[in-house]
């Protein structure tokens, strides 16, 4: 019994510093997310939201190359490219909507719905992946979707195209989420994300030199810092993930509505009615219990 105190102890210490190191990931990751909805909302859509694409992936690509040069042209190699433009269209389409109802409506409601992505996964890895999803878990996403009902109050509400917009990007946002987690069985984070980049660049520069203007000065470095920001919260969230598991992490992801709130207000005065925090809320609610179910399935398997 003695020499199993320290043992345990150590495990203790050890999980508890890891939970530590996730939730300074998760809340790094949560202000500079939140930085980046602060730039596209400066910029006030001055700009198509396909060009903040084109200098989202642009950027984006100053994250992955570093770590892929130092593989060499082995660790370019994939035997999924059709699957690599399949997240590819995904993850254009849902940035092409998320940065253009961004620029229209405010922050918080904005974070809002980014919350219910991992809803709309897990419809899709029922329908589309096969995976087998239990009770529980649809009444959780039930619950998630009643929390998206909340915010958008029909009938009492208008459903304007900022908001339908945001609905669009969590669906793609989805399935950009599904094909990545179809490529993690085979391909690096790094690889995954370079090929996105690579190919987003090229596609988003097409109608970009076609509808958008030429930034000035001061917003070209916006709109480089659009790229940077977003780059570095997945990367953060990533190294969150990586450290603690998701149910003792995801409680700290909650921070970015308050952070948008509160940059919502100091900087463009924007109220945020309280139908978005008990939306919000019930949507993060359920997330979180999928995620902490999850982790108890696996610790007991």
């Amino acid at each position: 019994m003695t020499e199993e105190k320290p043992s345990t102890q150590t495990h203790t210490t050890d999980r508890r510093r890891a939970i530590q190191r996730g939730a300074f990931w998760m809340i790094v990751a949560a202000l500079s997310f939140t930085m980046m909805l602060f730039f596209v909302r400066y910029l006030e859509g001055r700009y198509p939201s396909i060009e903040v694409v084109f200098f989202r992936a642009l950027a984006g690509l100053i994250f992955v190359i570093p770590i892929l040069t130092r593989q060499g042209i082995s660790g370019l190699r994939t035997n999924h490219f059709p699957m690599h433009v399949s997240r590819t269209v995904f993850a254009l389409a849902a940035m092409f909507f998320f940065y253009y109802d961004v620029a229209t409506v405010p922050m918080a409601d904005a974070t809002a719905f980014t919350f219910i992505i991992p809803l709309f996964a897990t419809v899709g890895a029922a329908l589309i992946l096969r995976e087998k999803v239990d009770g529980p878990r649809w009444t959780a996403t039930i619950c998630g979707f009643l929390g998206t009902l909340i915010i958008l109050r029909p009938g009492e509400a208008e459903i304007s195209i900022p908001i339908l917009a945001m609905l669009l990007s969590a669906v793609f946002y989805a399935g950009s989420w599904l094909s990545m987690k179809i490529l993690t069985r085979t391909d690096s984070a790094s690889l995954i994300v370079l090929y996105m980049n690579v190919m987003i660049v090229p596609l988003a520069l097409i109608p970009t030199l076609i509808f958008g203007k030429m930034p000035t000065f001061i917003d070209l470095l916006i709109l480089i810092g659009v790229g940077l920001t977003g780059s570095f919260a997945h990367f953060c969230q990533a190294r969150s993930f990586a450290s603690a598991d998701a149910s003792a992490v995801m409680p700290f992801d909650f921070l970015r509505l308050p952070m948008a709130v509160g940059w919502g207000w100091f900087f463009f005065a924007a109220t945020t009615n309280v139908w978005t925090w008990v939306g919000a809320v019930v949507i993060f609610a359920s997330t979180y219990y999928i995620a902490w179910r999850e982790s108890r399935l696996k610790s007991s398997s």
